[in-house]
């Protein structure tokens, strides 16, 4: 009987220990959070945060939870969640070339098509044992070939109708657009919509720059070359102004001098359009001759209804692989693509506005608390949309009870390891155990994702910071991760 009351005595000193531990580092968090709300940094501003265990969805800590704010990219954890859970990890994504008509002798009397089905990751460099752009175009060129074809009565048409024509939101800002990171997403992108532009810089600040050209080539394309010599080290602060209606960019902004060439990467406006002149080029340079004029034009080409023959069929890495480095690395296109994607296959339409109400729909019916979540795209990159920090952690529960949990959680980048979060954290408990997606945009810090508490309790976490005093990026961003390696230590 006294051997029993010891036990009970250990086991009840123990577990008042535990909570009081667990009381301290609550107490040590709450007292960061509000440090940072209550400091100068965040006068004019917003912060709100949202900890829950995820085994229960009940709160750890909150404030301000309801607050809806820009997401900046937080929001690609919901479309990275969404397309794991609707179509699974292994899906893949095809491309097909194709043709119409018929071939008589070495004579294709009809179509040549290259038909997507919005694989943003065709002809991308970012996966190893898989064909970049020009050795697609090669494969594709030798596919023709090989069918005996030399010489096609019809148009070379590069299909981008799998998606509707809208390969932007409306609310994203002009400033973006013609970036890399602004890259709009198509039925049929291509090198991740990307080119790069060459620049030789001036031997003295402010001098003017010379425009030496961009890769791939793409001759349609027009520039007016704004850009001036920055300071040595300054590093890319141009701007790539461009429509996705249009072929005419204007390059402003600076590069740094002391180095002989400088890149920088814009966004195509039409990928479909790049890849019927790269195909086309190719074939004429292979001795294949085309009868029809096939000048590019503007817009999205579509296909006819006239029966089809597949002559190659590409099948891209599986969709965990894609929604790893769409997480990693904090890639737009990817995400805009995952969010047309679902909304196609959730609602039937792959608009912006009808993908957002598809997706919102989707964790709704799974009883995800989606007050406040009004989603303009599916990166974060518009800066009109907005979450509240508790919807978010409220998701992130939900999908761990998906059969794709696994694949989604190890497509978010670990604190302190690897991802645009590789730099942070280091040293702390939370470094190697928080996985964890970062967001950025103008006047706006995010982070959100999973830590396993000192308990052993996996717990999901929202947190960001809007309109903080300008300039002061890099003082919140290390507040902010004070703050998530607080959390790893409930």
């Amino acid at each position: 009987m006294k051997f029993g009351l010891f036990l009970f005595f250990l086991s009840f000193c123990f577990n008042v220990n535990a909570q009081t531990i667990d009381s301290i580092a609550l107490n040590n968090l709450r007292d960061a959070v509000l440090e940072l709300e209550n400091s100068e940094l965040m006068r004019s501003g917003s912060l709100a945060v949202s900890v829950k265990k995820v085994k229960d969805a009940s709160n750890v800590f909150a404030l301000n939870p309801e607050r809806s704010l820009p997401s900046a990219s937080t929001l690609k954890l919901v479309s990275t969640a969404t397309v794991l859970a609707v179509f699974g990890g292994d899906f893949k994504f095809q491309t097909f070339l194709e043709h119409d008509g018929v071939i008589r002798n070495d004579t294709l009397i009809g179509n040549l098509y290259i038909h997507g089905t919005g694989d943003p990751s065709l002809g991308s460099e970012r996966f190893k044992g898989y064909p970049s752009g020009i050795e697609l175009i090669n494969r594709w060129t030798a596919a023709v070939k090989k069918k005996g074809i030399r010489y096609i009565n019809g148009k070379i048409i590069a299909d981008a109708s799998f998606f509707d024509s809208e390969t932007i939101a409306s609310t994203w800002i002009w400033g973006d657009i013609g970036n890399y990171y602004g890259a709009g997403v198509s039925g049929l992108n291509f090198s991740e919509n990307l080119y790069k532009i060459k620049f030789k810089p001036g031997a003295d600040f402010g001098d003017p720059t010379t425009f030496l050209g961009i890769e791939p080539a793409i001759p349609y394309l027009t520039f007016t070359n704004q850009v001036t010599t920055g300071e040595r080290g300054s590093g890319d602060q141009t701007i790539v102004y461009s429509s996705p209606l249009g072929n005419a960019a204007v390059l402003t902004g600076t590069i740094p001098t002391g180095s002989p060439v400088f890149s920088v990467k814009g966004s195509i406006p039409n990928p479909a359009e790049y890849v019927t002149y790269a195909m086309k080029t190719s074939l004429l340079n292979s001795a294949v001759g085309i009868g029809e004029n096939n000048v590019p034009q503007p817009g999205m080409p579509a296909a006819t209804a006239n029966p089809k023959v597949i002559l190659d069929k590409y099948d891209s890495p599986p969709l965990r692989d894609l929604c790893q480095q769409t997480n990693f690395w904090s890639i737009n296109l990817y995400a805009d693509a995952f969010f047309k994607q679902a909304g196609k296959r959730l609602a039937g339409k792959s608009a912006f506005d009808e993908s957002a109400k598809a997706i919102t729909a989707y964790w709704s019916g799974k009883n995800a608390d989606l007050r406040g979540f009004y989603i303009k795209d599916g990166s974060g990159l518009s800066p009109s949309g907005s979450i509240t920090t508790n919807s978010l952690t409220d998701i992130l529960n939900v999908a761990n009870k998906d059969a794709s949990f696994n694949d989604f959680y190890k497509s978010i980048a670990i604190l302190g390891v690897n991802g645009t979060v590789r730099n942070l954290g280091k040293g702390s408990k939370a470094a190697g155990n928080m996985h964890v997606k970062s967001g950025s945009i103008e006047g706006t810090r995010a982070y959100a994702g999973y830590v396993t508490s000192k308990s052993g309790s996996l717990l999901s976490f929202s947190i960001i910071a809007h309109k903080y005093m300008p300039g002061s990026n890099r003082v919140i961003t290390d507040s902010l991760v004070r703050i998530m390696t607080l959390m790893a230590e409930l």
